[in-house]
C-alpha cells in the first residue's frame, strides 16, 4: 500500500471484518482507531483529496510476475542466440570482365568447332 501512494509518511489502517464501517479501522503500525486521526473521514469533504495510484501499483505487479515466469525444465528450452552481422567495409568487390586479363585472349581464340564439349547421348536430328 506503501509503495501505491505518493506520500511517504501514509498512515494505514484496516479492518478486521469486512462488514465493519471505516469509523471502525485501526491504524497498522500503532493499532489506534481511525476516528483519532485529526484528518480522518476528509476524503469525503475534500475536494482536492489525493488518493493513491492503484493503476501503479497493478503496472507493477504485472511487471514483477513477467519476471519470475520461467519455464519449469529449462533441459529442453531452445534459446537463439545472435549472430555477428558482416562488416559490409571489407567485403571485397566483385572483378569485372576485362578484355586484356591474362588468359581472356586464349578463351576468345577457340574456334566453335575446335571446342572441348563432350556430346552425351543419341542424336536427336535425322539423318539426310
Amino acid at each position: 500500500c506503501r509503495y501505491i501512494c505518493d506520500d511517504p509518511g501514509v498512515d494505514l489502517y484496516t479492518l478486521n471484518d469486512a462488514s465493519l464501517e471505516t469509523d471502525q479501522m485501526t491504524a497498522l503500525d500503532t493499532r489506534k482507531p481511525y476516528t483519532e486521526l485529526p484528518a480522518a473521514f476528509r476524503y469525503r469533504d475534500d475536494a482536492n483529496f489525493k488518493a493513491c495510484d492503484v493503476k501503479r501499483y497493478y503496472r507493477r505487479v504485472t511487471e514483477l510476475r513477467a519476471r519470475t515466469v520461467t519455464p519449469a525444465n529449462m533441459r529442453n528450452a531452445i534459446i537463439p542466440l545472435p549472430t555477428a552481422k558482416p562488416d559490409l567495409g571489407t567485403v571485397a568487390a566483385v572483378p569485372g570482365i576485362d578484355a586484356e586479363a591474362p588468359g581472356a585472349a586464349q578463351h576468345l581464340s577457340i574456334e566453335a568447332g575446335e571446342r572441348p564439349v563432350r556430346l552425351v547421348g543419341p542424336a536427336f536430328f535425322p539423318a539426310e
